[in-house]
C-alpha cells in the first residue's frame, strides 16, 4: 500500500504530517511532502487516521 497526496485538493492545513512524520514532512508552506510513500503495516491505523482527519479529502491509501 502507497500514500498519495493530491495537491489540487490539499489547501496545507497539516494535520497527515502530524500523524504521519515517517512518510512526510510540511514545507515551508506547510503542504506536505512525502518521502516515502510505501505504508509499513504498522503505520496502516495512523494512515487511516490521516484519511478520515483531512478536511480536504486529500488524502488517499492505495494499493500497489
Amino acid at each position: 500500500m502507497r500514500i498519495v497526496i493530491d495537491p489540487t485538493r490539499c489547501h496545507g492545513h497539516g494535520t497527515c504530517a502530524a500523524l504521519l512524520e515517517e512518510y512526510m514532512e510540511l514545507d515551508k508552506w506547510h503542504y506536505p511532502l512525502v518521502h516515502n510513500d510505501k505504508l509499513r503495516d504498522v503505520h496502516l491505523e495512523s494512515a487511516k487516521r490521516a484519511v478520515q482527519l483531512c478536511p480536504e479529502l486529500a488524502i488517499k491509501i492505495v494499493d500497489n
